[in-house]
C-alpha cells in the first residue's frame, strides 16, 4: 500500500468513529452550541489540530474556531437531499452571538463582525455554503455567522470554490450523501485584515469530501469509497495575492468564461492537506 492509499485508508477508517473532544484533543478551550458534540450528525471523522480551538456544535455544522486567527480551523458538515429546499440565500451576515458572548465575557476578545471585512477587497468566504442549507430560513441563516467565514479572494470564492460546491450538490441530487470538512491553510504569510489587522488571511483553502449513497452511513465506508480532496490557492485570477492594504477594490470581473470543472486541477492527497494545514486525521 503506497502513501496515498495509506492516507485514504486511514481517513476511511476514521469515518466509523465519532468525534470525542476532551480526550482526543486537549487543546479544546470551550464547546459551544446546542448539540452534544458526540451526537452531532455532521461529524464523520476525528480531526486534531495543534492550534487552540473553540468548538461550535450546531444542527447545521461543527466549527473549530481559532480565536487567535479569528477564523475557523475547520468546518464539518453533512449534506443530503433533505438539507436542500426552496429557501433563498438570506445574505444575513452576522456576528456569531454565542461565540461573542463567550469571548467577551472570558476576556478573550470578540467574535468577528461582518463590517470588519469592509474595504479589504476580500469576500466573506463561506466554508459551509449557504446553498447547502436551504431547507429552512433558520438553517440558511446559520451559515452566515462570521465564525463560518474566511477572507477569500473573489476569484476563489465565486469561481473555483463555487464550482466544487455546485458539483458536490449535484452529486447529492444524483442520489448521494456527502460528509465534508473544509478550512484555511496558512503555510504562507498573506497578511491580515480588519480594523485591527487581526483577521488572518489564509494562503489556501482545503476541502475533503467523502461520497456515499443516500441510504448509507459512515459505517458503510470501505476502501473503495470515493474521496475528493482539494487545496485551492487564495489568489486572484492572475495567480497573485490581494494586497491587504488595498484601499481601492475594483469590481470583480472574470477575463473569460470559466470551465466549471476547473476545480479538478486542485485535487491532492489527504496527506498533503495534513502537512499544509497542521490538521491530523487519526483515531
Amino acid at each position: 500500500m503506497n502513501r496515498k492509499e495509506k492516507s485514504l485508508f486511514s481517513l476511511i477508517v476514521l469515518l466509523a468513529f465519532s468525534l470525542s473532544f476532551g480526550t482526543a484533543n486537549a487543546k479544546v478551550e470551550k464547546v459551544l452550541g446546542s448539540v452534544a458534540i458526540n451526537n452531532n450528525p455532521n461529524i464523520a471523522f476525528q480531526t486534531e489540530t495543534d492550534q487552540s480551538e473553540i468548538i461550535i456544535s450546531r444542527d447545521q455544522y461543527v466549527i473549530s474556531y481559532n480565536k487567535n486567527r479569528r477564523t475557523p480551523n475547520w468546518v464539518a458538515w453533512k449534506l443530503e437531499s433533505s438539507d436542500m429546499g426552496t429557501f433563498k440565500r438570506s445574505n444575513a451576515f452576522a456576528q456569531d452571538s454565542e461565540l461573542e458572548n463567550y469571548l467577551s465575557h472570558s476576556g478573550n476578545g470578540h467574535a468577528v463582525n461582518p463590517d470588519e471585512y469592509k474595504n479589504s477587497c476580500f469576500d466573506r468566504g463561506h466554508q459551509i455554503p449557504s446553498a447547502d442549507r436551504t431547507q429552512s430560513k433558520a438553517n440558511n441563516e446559520a451559515t452566515f455567522v462570521m465564525s463560518n467565514m474566511i477572507p477569500q479572494t473573489p476569484y476563489l470564492n465565486r469561481v473555483i470554490w463555487e464550482h466544487l460546491e455546485s458539483y458536490t450538490r449535484n452529486l447529492v441530487h444524483q442520489g448521494k450523501k456527502v460528509y465534508i470538512i473544509a478550512g484555511p491553510i496558512f503555510d504562507e504569510n498573506f497578511g491580515a485584515i480588519g480594523p485591527h489587522n487581526d483577521i488572518q488571511v489564509p494562503s489556501k483553502d482545503f476541502k475533503i469530501i467523502v461520497v456515499l449513497n443516500a441510504d448509507q452511513s459512515p459505517q458503510d465506508i470501505n476502501s473503495s469509497t470515493q474521496i475528493i480532496s482539494v487545496v485551492m490557492p487564495n489568489v486572484q485570477e492572475d495567480g497573485s495575492p490581494i494586497a491587504v492594504d488595498e484601499n481601492n477594490c475594483q469590481p470583480f470581473k472574470l477575463s473569460a468564461a470559466q470551465n466549471t470543472n476547473d476545480w479538478q486541477s486542485y485535487r491532492t492527497d489527504v496527506s498533503e492537506i495534513e502537512k499544509l494545514s497542521g490538521l491530523h486525521f487519526s483515531f
